[in-house]
């Protein structure tokens, strides 16, 4: 659901009697619920696979990056109708700040490196003066066609103002917000329906949550023990 339905159901289950800023402000309260309930199940963590938000394009050397981003965990590229992926270094690839920022992934064993490295993320001064906290990254050697990109990022939450706000929540906690968004709404309505809107949006969280544990069943790796004979 599009933030704009969220807010269409949530105005029609308060009986259009709170203000439209009001239950945006539920909504946001809601998904903010969440974040930190995913952040905690991930240690710390809410974690982004995007592949839609960023292209490379011919003779462009800098890129915004989403607005949610805050800090770049892997970036790879891959050149429209090829299937190999490349991951892109950041540059002082050998700075330790750097390095112990970057997760591991298995699949980079097979990866081939790509030609291309990436400065930032950093903040131009343009988006600093206006506010709006979106980072960007310039991309060395400036590409001379299109390649695809898999950009992986730990997300901040942004604040839910309007249908046009960010929404980090993916489609499967909507319900969820649904639902605890209409419990402020109608608490402040002193409506008992609030409490069986309590009930189901505690479900769908529940069941939101064990979905987002068991989106990891790969098994991590084991350690075989080494013994020194010491006779």
């Amino acid at each position: 659901m599009t933030l704009q339905q969220i807010f269409d159901w949530c105005q029609k289950k308060s009986y259009f009697s709170r203000d439209d800023d009001e239950i945006w402000q539920a909504i946001n309260s809601a998904a903010h619920l969440l974040y930190k309930e995913v952040v905690l199940e991930n240690k710390g963590y809410f974690i982004v696979f995007d592949t839609t938000d960023l292209v490379f394009a011919a003779g462009q050397e800098e890129y915004q990056l989403p607005a949610t981003v805050q800090q770049i965990v892997r970036l790879r590229e891959q050149i429209p109708g090829e299937v190999a992926w490349r991951v892109v270094s950041p540059a002082e690839f050998n700075d330790p700040a750097t390095v112990s920022a970057q997760f591991g992934f298995n699949s980079d064993v097979d990866c081939d490196t790509s030609p291309f490295i990436y400065n930032g993320p950093y903040l131009k001064q343009s988006d600093a003066a206006a506010q709006d906290g979106i980072n960007s990254i310039r991309i060395e050697p400036i590409p001379q066609q299109t390649h695809n990109t898999e950009l992986v990022y730990t997300a901040d939450f942004l604040e839910i103002e309007g249908a046009t706000s960010s929404l980090v929540i993916d489609a499967e906690g909507h319900d969820a917000i649904k639902y605890l968004a209409v419990v402020e709404l109608l608490a402040a309505n002193d409506d008992d329906n609030a409490d069986r809107f309590q009930s189901l949006g505690s479900y769908h969280k529940t069941q939101y949550l064990k979905l987002v544990r068991k989106r990891q069943i790969q098994s991590g790796p084991t350690v075989e023990p080494y013994l020194e004979d010491m006779d």
